[in-house]
């Protein structure tokens, strides 16, 4: 190794061994994570390469080599030590003071962590200072104030320092009720080192070598967490009467450091305004959209005629209809000054609930969906705040509680290196189980996932006023909607810039937040629908491949059943077990059908297109996919691992009914695509037809109230494969794969009764579930002449003889999520 002889000469330290537990991120060593698009750990080899310090040392262990392939590259002169077992600072420091003893060092040594953000006045304040004073060590401190949880710097007489003592020490000895000894003090109790001390330890070290070799050679670990502290080093040089300087930094913030995603976007803002980077306030808002709440409210209390244009274009001519909803605004946005005053601008964010005419349980597959939003929606009234808090509240009072929280405190438990891990943490089912039924989640989850997504910015929080007529638990996705408000609030006042499309899929994984595992296509249909029109949506990727109109001369009634399908609980628990059956029935024919394996990426693969096969050839796929299947059969097969994995989200039952569901989610893939056919060429009777079938996959009672299931045994399956083969027009359309029910069962006994109540009304072409099911609400395509004679059936039939209040009308296509935007 080469040898530095000249006293003058500087080298470093960097500590970059630690796990950097409270980043909540195992796979991203801490160092690493970046800064204004750079890692941490080059900001800082950048730093004291242009101060000529040198050699620099990086002690590495954790995920080393991923610290060697970042850092060796940019600077091949750097060296690597390893530190095999994390035993501390000081522990860490021995490990790269070794290869200095190795090299005769005897020069100057600069010990910083690597994820240290100092400033280089800091540093050059630091070098001159240890020079002048002719230091053996000369350290940074600040002011207490600024970093409360860093190591107490205490004084003797004449503000002489004496030692550092770490806060883990400190509270331990509160705890425990007793003192803690200091060469030169005496016994202090806790109390009395915290009124005193004035400073804090920054963990930014100038020493000369033979000094800290020494020192270190004298440390132990004879504290809370048993590991060699560095900072015993100081306690150490004072005792020796070696001269020990502290030295105050100028600004507070220029030493920085981050222990959690909180305080790493501290950082990234610092960096960023001293760049000159606008993050928060690079343009106003659109002043079309953005007003003082008391001009919403003058505008909303008596339109123009630019009001009336603008829900005009929402709504469409439905005059009735835009006088509810002008009502339902006024409403929202009077509240949101009584709640939280008038001053500032707000936005105002509607985003409708949906339905989906067919594709039902398929887009979490990749399957495509037929989507179309209803005049049925939330609306958000939101003003931005300076710091990462939402208060929100809901104009129905009766069943919404006010309520408040924090990002910087769910963000000390988030995984921004991986989304999926993160909400499959046990943190994460934690929350879930302990905050079900909370609609405060459903405001949660977006701002988390755009944080994840948007690792380089602090996203600031909101007051917000929050008044909606979806019904809840419906199956028309209420809280889809209430996702996608809240995600476009945030947008707008936070100024990301989130294309559609890219909404679509952050909303799908951000409310994965609260426990469920659905795809995106509720919250395509919230954001991207079109007035009047039905939306072709494909996944994995994300598009709306095309759209069709909505036929004219036809409705479409929708049904509640008043039975909530609330993901919680018993139905949570369903939703999940479905979800994963169609994973492991595709696992299953990826482990058994290996020539197949790499064609099949999700279910939708499975199919004619997909395999370059016939359709007989996929009844035979399925012929090979056991009816039903105990889990322990499927972990043997599968392995634990995967088996694990894919039924970590619901309780497993007695057995997995595999080919039923399997065969209902090929089907189903094949009837989206044959719909969006049907829409635009017709005839718009099959479509009906189309539907019957769908919702007989999900059935679970016959008309006379007998449990229901369409058979999927061998010989079913063979007959279907000896209907495409004959020649027989009728007995080829039967053997289609979108004619085959299958067999998902996400029905109940309600929303069967109301299907074969409008299938028994003249003019009906056909009625489906709607939604993901296990409540919830059902639909109907009837000619626009039978409308009325539907909903009157419903009433008198279902709603009066159940005692349930009438939930059944029919519903305008108007377009997606948008803030309200006012032309002049």
């Amino acid at each position: 190794m080469r040898r530095v002889p000249t006293k003058k000469t500087i080298a470093s330290i960097i500590l970059c061994a630690g796990k950097g537990r409270r980043m909540q991120a195992p796979r991203t060593p801490k160092v690493c994570f970046p800064i204004v698009g750079k890692a941490a750990i080059l900001h800082m080899l950048e730093r004291l390469t242009a101060l000529g310090i040198s050699p620099n040392i990086l002690v590495v262990g954790h995920l080393a080599g991923m610290v060697v392939d970042e850092v060796g590259p940019r600077f091949p002169d750097v060296l690597f030590t390893y530190q095999a077992s994390l035993l501390g600072t000081g522990h860490a420091t021995r490990q790269g003071a070794a290869a200095l003893m190795q090299m005769k060092f005897d020069g100057a040594v600069l010990v910083i962590a690597g994820d240290k953000v100092v400033e280089p006045c800091a540093l050059e304040k630091l070098i001159r200072t240890f020079e002048s004073e002719r230091a053996d060590v000369a350290l940074m401190v600040a002011p207490k104030k600024r970093w409360p949880e860093a190591g107490r710097i205490v004084t003797g007489e004449n503000g002489r320092l004496l030692c550092i003592l770490e806060q883990a020490d400190l509270r331990q000895a509160q705890a425990e009720g007793r003192t803690l000894y200091v060469e030169g003090a005496g016994n202090l109790s806790p109390q009395e080192i915290e009124d005193a001390a004035e400073w804090v330890n920054q963990a930014v070290y100038l020493y000369r070598a033979g000094a800290l070799f020494d020192a270190l050679e004298r440390i132990g670990q004879n504290n809370v967490q048993q590991e060699e502290y560095l900072t015993d080093t100081i306690a150490h040089l004072v005792q020796q009467g070696k001269r020990v300087v502290p030295v105050p930094v100028d600004d507070p913030d220029d030493v920085l450091a981050f222990n959690n995603p909180p305080e790493l976007l501290e950082v990234e803002e610092h960096f960023r305004k001293k760049l000159g980077i606008e993050v928060h306030d690079a343009a106003p808002l659109d002043p079309r959209m953005a007003k003082p709440p008391t001009e919403w409210a003058r505008l909303l209390d008596k339109p123009d005629a630019a009001v009336r244009r603008m829900l005009g274009d929402i709504y469409g001519r439905n005059s009735s209809l835009c006088e509810e909803k002008r009502k339902r605004l006024h409403e929202a946005v009077r509240l949101f000054i009584e709640r939280f005053g008038p001053e500032g601008e707000v936005v105002a964010i509607r985003a409708p609930g949906r339905v989906n005419l067919m594709g039902r349980h398929v887009d979490h597959r990749g399957g495509c969906v037929n989507l179309m939003a209803i005049d049925r929606e939330h609306i958000l009234v939101a003003r931005r705040r300076n710091d990462t808090t939402v208060r929100a509240c809901n104009t129905d009072t009766n069943k919404f509680d006010d309520l408040e929280f924090t990002m910087d405190d769910l963000l000390r438990q988030v995984r921004l290196d991986d989304w999926r891990e993160f909400v499959n943490s046990d943190t994460v089912l934690r929350i879930v189980r302990d905050l079900q039924g909370d609609w405060g989640n459903y405001l949660k989850a977006p701002m988390l996932r755009l944080q994840q997504q948007f690792k380089d910015r602090k996203i600031f929080g909101v007051d917000c006023v929050v008044s909606g007529d979806i019904p809840m638990a419906a199956g028309l996705s209420s809280s889809s909607a209430l996702v996608v408000a809240m995600a476009e609030a945030l947008a707008l006042t936070n100024r990301l810039d989130v294309a559609p499309h890219d909404m679509v899929d952050l909303c799908g994984e951000g409310e994965w937040f609260v426990g469920t595992r659905g795809g995106s296509a509720d919250h395509a249909a919230v954001k991207l629908s079109q007035f009047g029109q039905v939306a072709h949506a494909g996944f994995f990727p994300f598009s709306i491949k095309e759209y069709a109109p909505f036929p004219k001369g036809y409705s479409l009634v929708i049904c509640n059943s008043r039975v909530q399908a609330r993901k919680a609980a018993g139905a949570r628990d369903a939703f999940n077990e479905r979800v994963a059956s169609y994973e492991l029935a595709v696992e299953l024919v990826r482990k058994r059908f290996p020539n197949y394996a790499f064609l099949i990426r999700h279910l939708r693969d499975i199919s004619p297109p997909g395999l370059g096969v016939r359709a007989a050839d996929v009844y035979r796929i399925l012929l090979d996919v056991p009816e039903r299947i105990r889990p322990d059969e499927l972990r043997a097969e599968l392995g634990k691992d995967v088996f694990d994995r894919i039924t970590s989200m619901h309780q497993p039952p007695d057995a997995y009914a595999l080919r039923g569901r399997l065969l209902f989610g090929i089907a189903e893939c094949e009837r989206s695509k044959y719909c969006i056919r049907l829409l635009k060429e017709g005839p718009i009777e099959r479509l009906g037809w189309l539907m019957n079938i769908s919702h007989d996959g999900d059935r679970v009672v016959t008309p006379d109230n007998r449990p229901f299931s369409t058979p999927v045994d061998d010989d079913t399956l063979r007959e279907r494969i000896g209907d495409l083969q004959s020649e027989d027009p009728d007995r080829v359309l039967a053997g289609q794969l979108f004619a085959q029910p299958g067999s998902y069962a996400c029905s109940t006994r309600e929303i069967d009764a109301m299907v074969d109540i409008a299938l028994a009304t003249p003019g009906v072409l056909g009625a489906q579930l709607s939604g993901a099911g296990l409540g919830g609400c059902m639909m109907v395509l009837a000619r626009e002449e039978a409308t009325d004679t539907v909903i009157e059936r419903m009433n008198r039939l279902y709603y009066a003889p159940n005692n349930l209040e009438p939930g059944a009308m029919a519903f305008v296509p108007i377009a997606g999520c948008s803030p309200l935007i006012l032309e002049p």
